[in-house]
C-alpha cells in the first residue's frame, strides 16, 4: 500500500513558466513553504508534522549503550524535545531517541526519519503480542522488509489489536551533522503531508533542469565557454543538492545510493571550483578585479583538499569543511562582484544579487546547524531553494551579459554585411547567368546520351555558386557577426535561388533515375486530396507573397491507385508551375472531381496577356522550352516532361489546354478498384 501511496506523492506536476515570472513564483512558494513549515504537531495526532518536542533524547558519546541499558536508565536521563526537529550537531556520538504515543485499534502507522543521509538508524518497538521488533536502515545500509526508502526513511509499525500505550526507541549514529526530523502519520496524513512538499521539490528540480539544457543549448550555439563553465556549476551543485542533501540518490539503487553517501562532498569540491572558474570568466578578475585572484586561488585549494579529504573517507573533517567553504565561497564571489561592477563591468548586477541572496541563505543555515535558531522545514529545504534562485539569477546575469556583447560588437557586423551582400549580389547574378547557360545547353543536347553527362556537369557546376553564398551566410553567423535579423534578411534574398535550384535538382534526379534505371512503380490506394493539401501549404508563404487568390472545387474526395512518390513531384511540379506564371494579384482554381472514369485533377491559374506558351510542343513528348515567371523564375523545362511521364506511366491521361488568358493542367487517374 505504501508504495502506491509514493508512486502517486512522487508524479510531478506539468507547470509551464514564463521566464520573466519564474523569480516570483518561486520566491512566493519560498515563502508559502516557510508558513506551512511553522506548524507543530502532537504526537497522537498521527498528522504528517514533526514531533520534536515530544520526544526525549540522550547522548552515547561512546555509541556502545545497548537497548537494555537505555531502558535501565531513569527519565531523568533523557532530555525533552525543545523544537519540532531535533538538531545534534556534527557529532560522531550515537543518539538515543524515545518516542511515547497511544495507539490506536487496527490503524496502521509509519514512523518518518524525514532525513535522508543519517548513516545508521535503529528503530526498536514492539508488535501486538508484546514482541520485540527491530528495524534497521540508514543511507550505508540496503534496504530492508518493512522499511521504505525514498529521500527518507518510512517504517511500517506493526498494527496493534487494541488501543494501548506504546513506546518506540530510536538509535540514530552519522559521522556528520544529525538533524533529526521526526513524524508519526497515517498513510492518508502522508500522501496529504508530501503532496506539498515533493510539489515545491518538483518545481526547484525542474529549474535546475531547465537552466542546465538551455544553457547547455546556448554554449553549443554561440560557443562562449563562460556557458560551459554555468553549466558545469548548475550540474555539480545540483548533483549535491539533489542526490545528497535531499536524498534523491535512492533512483539509482542501493549500492550506488551508499557509495554515493560515503563520498558526497566530492561532488561539493567539483562544485566549488566550478563556481569559482565562472565566476572569474564572468567577471573578468584579471581586468575588473585582480585583487580578487589570489583569494579565489586560496579557496579553489580549499576546494581540493575537499576533494581528497571527502575521497579518502574523512566525512566528519570533509563536512567541516564544506560548511566553511559554502559560506566563504558566497561571500567572497559576492565582493568580487561588487568590485567589478564598480569598475564598469555593468552586467554584474544579476550576479551580485545571486550571490547575495546564497549568501543570506548559508548564513540561515549555518546559524539553524549551529543552533543560534530553531531548525524547521524551511531551513531544511532553504539551501535547494535559495541555489536555485541563484542560479536562475546567474542565468539572467549571463543574458546580460551577452546582450553587452553583442552592442559592442554591432559596428563590425555592419562592416560585414555590407560585404556580404555585395557578394551575394554578385553570386545571384552568376547563379542566373549558368541558369541560362543550362537551359541553352539542355535543348542542343536532349536527343543523345551526351545530355545526361554535361547535364550534371553543368548542374554540379552551378550548385556550388548558391550554396557558397548561403555558407558565406551561415560562416558569418556562426562566428557571431550576424543578429538574428541580419541573418533572415539575407536568407529571404537567397530564398529564390535555392528553391530555383531545389526544384531543378529535385526534377533532375527524378528524371536522370528514370533514364539509368529505368522508371519503377509502387502503387497502392490512397486519397488525393491529403496529398495535395500537404505540398500545398509549403507553399502558402510564396502564394501570399504575390497576392495570388485561392480557390478549390472538391466535388469528392477519391482514392485513387497509383506511385504515391510520382503522383506527389506531379502535384508538386503543377502547384510550382502555376505560382510561377500567375501575376501578382492573379487568380489559381484548383479542381477535384471523382467521376466513374476514375479521379480528375486540374490546375487553372491567370497567365499575363503576352505569355508566350507553344501548345503543340507541350502537348508533345519532347522537352518543353523552359519559359522565366512573372517574376523572371528559371528552370530547366524537365517538370513538364515528368509530370506527362509518370501520369502515363499510372495508367493515366495528361492534358494541357489554354482559353484567352487561363492555362489549365489537368490529369485523370484511374480510382481504387
Amino acid at each position: 500500500m505504501l508504495q502506491r501511496i509514493f508512486l502517486i506523492s512522487c508524479l510531478p506536476n506539468r507547470i509551464s513558466f514564463r521566464p520573466n515570472i519564474l523569480f516570483t513564483i518561486v520566491t512566493t512558494l519560498f515563502l508559502l513553504f516557510f508558513a506551512v513549515c511553522c506548524r507543530g504537531q502532537s504526537a497522537n495526532d498521527f498528522s504528517y508534522q514533526n514531533i520534536g518536542k515530544e520526544l526525549h533524547y540522550l547522548e552515547d558519546k561512546t555509541a556502545t549503550m545497548s537497548l537494555d541499558d537505555v531502558k535501565n536508565l531513569s527519565d531523568a536521563s533523557f532530555t525533552r524535545g525543545s523544537h519540532d526537529i531535533l538538531n545534534f550537531g556534527n557529532t560522531a556520538s550515537a543518539w538515543w531517541i524515545k518516542l511515547s504515543y497511544t495507539a490506536q485499534q487496527d490503524l496502521p502507522l509509519y514512523l518518518i526519519i524525514d532525513a535522508p543521509n543519517i548513516e545508521y538508524i535503529d528503530a526498536y518497538a514492539t508488535d501486538n503480542k508484546g514482541r520485540a521488533v527491530v528495524f534497521k536502515t540508514g543511507c550505508f545500509r540496503t534496504t530492508q522488509p518493512d522499511v521504505f526508502v525514498r529521500n527518507n526513511f518510512m517504517i511500517d509499525l506493526p498494527v496493534d489489536s487494541k488501543i494501548e500505550k506504546k513506546t518506540i526507541y530510536l538509535r540514530l549514529k552519522t559521522n556528520n551533522i544529525l538533524l533529526a526530523p521526526i513524524k508519526l502519520a497515517t498513510a492518508e496524513s502522508v500522501i496529504n503531508g508530501q503532496e506539498f512538499k515533493h510539489g515545491i521539490e518538483y518545481i526547484y528540480i525542474g529549474l535546475l533542469i531547465g537552466l542546465l539544457l538551455f544553457n547547455l543549448f546556448l554554449f553549443v550555439s554561440v560557443r562562449d565557454i563562460t556557458y560551459l563553465y554555468y553549466v558545469l556549476y548548475v550540474l555539480t551543485l545540483s548533483s549535491y543538492l539533489l542526490i545528497y542533501i535531499r536524498g534523491y540518490g535512492f533512483i539509482f539503487g542501493d549500492e550506488l545510493r551508499i557509495f554515493l553517501n560515503q563520498y558526497p562532498h566530492v561532488l561539493l569540491s567539483f562544485s566549488v571550483i566550478a563556481s569559482l572558474v565562472f565566476c572569474n570568466r564572468f567577471l573578468h578578475l584579471k581586468r575588473r578585479a585582480p585583487k580578487m585572484l589570489g583569494i579565489f586561488y586560496v579557496i579553489g585549494g580549499a576546494g581540493i583538499i575537499l576533494f581528497f579529504v571527502s575521497a579518502l573517507g574523512f566525512k566528519h573533517t570533509a563536512t567541516v569543511i564544506a560548511q566553511m567553504l559554502t559560506v566563504t565561497v558566497a561571500v567572497v564571489a559576492w565582493i568580487a562582484g561588487v568590485i567589478a561592477y564598480k569598475n564598469g563591468h555593468r552586467p554584474a548586477k544579476y550576479y551580485i544579487l545571486a550571490w547575495f541572496f546564497i549568501w543570506v541563505t548559508v548564513a540561515i543555515v549555518t546559524l539553524s546547524l549551529g543552533g543560534v535558531i530553531p531548525s524547521s522545514e524551511f531551513t531544511i529545504q532553504l539551501v535547494p531553494i535559495g541555489s536555485t534562485l541563484e542560479l536562475l539569477l546567474l542565468s539572467f546575469a549571463l543574458g546580460d551579459r551577452y546582450k553587452t556583447i553583442i552592442r559592442a560588437e554591432q559596428k563590425v557586423r555592419d562592416e560585414n554585411l555590407f560585404l556580404v551582400r555585395t557578394q551575394n549580389q554578385r553570386l545571384e547574378e552568376k547563379v542566373d547567368e549558368r541558369t541560362l547557360q543550362l537551359n541553352s545547353t539542355i535543348k542542343q543536347m536532349e536527343s543523345s546520351n551526351a545530355v545526361k553527362n554535361r547535364l550534371f556537369s553543368i548542374i554540379a557546376h552551378d550548385l556550388r555558386s548558391p550554396l557558397n553564398s548561403l555558407l558565406g551566410i551561415l560562416s558569418l553567423s556562426d562566428m557571431q557577426l550576424l543578429t538574428p535579423q541580419e541573418l533572415q534578411e539575407l536568407l529571404e534574398e537567397n530564398k529564390k535561388t535555392i528553391k530555383s535550384v531545389n526544384n531543378t535538382l529535385d526534377n533532375l534526379l527524378y528524371w536522370a533515375q528514370s533514364q539509368m534505371e529505368g522508371l519503377v512503380t509502387r502503387k497502392d490506394s490512397f486519397e488525393l486530396k491529403p496529398v495535395f493539401d500537404e505540398l500545398l501549404l509549403l507553399y502558402l508563404p510564396l502564394i501570399k507573397q504575390k497576392g495570388i487568390h485561392l480557390e478549390q472545387l472538391v466535388t469528392d474526395n477519391g482514392v485513387i491507385t497509383a506511385d504515391r512518390n510520382q503522383i506527389s513531384l506531379v502535384l508538386r511540379n503543377l502547384i510550382d508551375n502555376a505560382i510561377k506564371f500567375t501575376p501578382s494579384d492573379g487568380r489559381i482554381w484548383f479542381t477535384l472531381q471523382a467521376i466513374s472514369e476514375g479521379v480528375r485533377f486540374s490546375v487553372e491559374n491567370e497567365a499575363e496577356g503576352h505569355l508566350d506558351i507553344d501548345m503543340e510542343r507541350m502537348n508533345g513528348n519532347e522537352m518543353a522550352i523552359a519559359t522565366p515567371g512573372t517574376r523572371n523564375e528559371q528552370g530547366v523545362g524537365l517538370g513538364l516532361l515528368l509530370c506527362k511521364e509518370y501520369i502515363k506511366n499510372n495508367g493515366g491521361t495528361f492534358l494541357i489546354d489554354r482559353k484567352e488568358n487561363k492555362v489549365r493542367f489537368s490529369f485523370l487517374l484511374p480510382s481504387k478498384h
